[in-house]
């Protein structure tokens, strides 16, 4: 049996009978585009779906958490499913997911899980921690599994001076509270837009890079950033890089190449402790033309 609650406080009646499946929700990848103008063809990296926050990086374990076998603790905890939180300059969720054990089998007290920034003081800081929803099962008579979904709000929340960290979560949970150590970190989306063309065995790449800005709501220029000019040939599976520049002081990208292949050819920003990685799609440039 699960209970599905909108508020904190989980009230099991008969906790010892209730059964489980854990659900650990992981977030979706940012989608890409692309448009062609005027015979040069045109990609852009754009944010994750509405709603919901972007996932960068290869899975984080979750941070080890100490245990007292005679009393209530905290046995794990994944923040976004152990990947870092991308975030644009739109309200969006991330999830949370705790187990906890509790030898009493009481699991007294309200339940709540957020995000808390390690230097936080006075207002904002925090993210997660509004209107949070959960869902709770009892595997057995003496532990529990809580999945949240988080709201995520930048106004008053997110500062730019905040990307990377250090953050902790901060878990309420049979009769604990508790700030966790986690190795997840909340990024700046990146976004990149580039243009290509080619002939004559020569490429001719454009672009530029920006991410978000969580003190004013926009996207501004991201200068001095290594870039990477991608190549894959026709009929291959993998890309290889050809060239790495760094952005100007607005975040614009510029230069040429020798080509002796038809093939596809891409911008790639592999991110930084501070902004997410970002990609355009790929643009197909016959070369033998022109």
């Amino acid at each position: 049996m699960k209970h599905v609650h909108s508020s904190h406080r989980v009230q099991p009646t008969t906790s010892s009978s209730w059964k489980l499946r854990l659900a650990v929700t992981t977030m979706t990848f940012s989608a890409v585009m692309t448009s062609g103008l005027g015979g040069v063809a045109f990609a852009d990296s754009v944010p994750a779906e509405p709603g919901q926050a972007a996932a960068s990086g290869a899975p984080v374990p979750s941070a080890p958490v100490a245990k007292a076998d005679d009393q209530p603790h905290i046995d794990r905890v994944v923040v976004n499913g152990g990947k870092d939180i991308v975030v644009g300059t739109e309200d969006s969720t991330f999830t949370m997911s705790i187990t906890v054990t509790d030898p009493s089998g009481a699991f007294d007290g309200p339940v709540s899980a957020y995000l808390e920034h390690g230097t936080w003081q006075g207002e904002g800081g925090v993210i997660g921690g509004i209107s949070t929803r959960h869902v709770c099962e009892y595997p057995n008579a003496t532990t529990m599994t809580c999945d949240f979904t988080n709201p995520l709000y930048i106004q008053g929340h997110l500062r730019n001076a905040m990307a990377g960290g250090p953050w902790k979560a901060q878990v309420t949970a049979a009769g604990l509270f508790q700030g966790v150590a986690v190795l997840t970190q909340v990024k700046r989306e990146g976004k990149l837009k580039a243009g290509v063309s080619g002939g004559k065995g020569k490429i001719r790449a454009t672009g530029e890079l920006t991410r978000a800005d969580w003190d004013d709501s926009t996207y501004g220029g991201y200068a001095g950033q290594n870039v990477q000019l991608q190549f894959r040939r026709a009929g291959t599976p993998t890309y290889s890089t050809v060239k790495s520049i760094k952005t100007g002081r607005t975040g614009r990208l510029s230069t040429s190449v020798e080509a002796s292949a038809d093939g596809y050819w891409r911008w790639y920003f592999p991110g930084d402790s501070t902004t997410g990685a970002a990609t355009t799609t790929d643009v197909y440039v016959d070369v033998r033309r022109g």
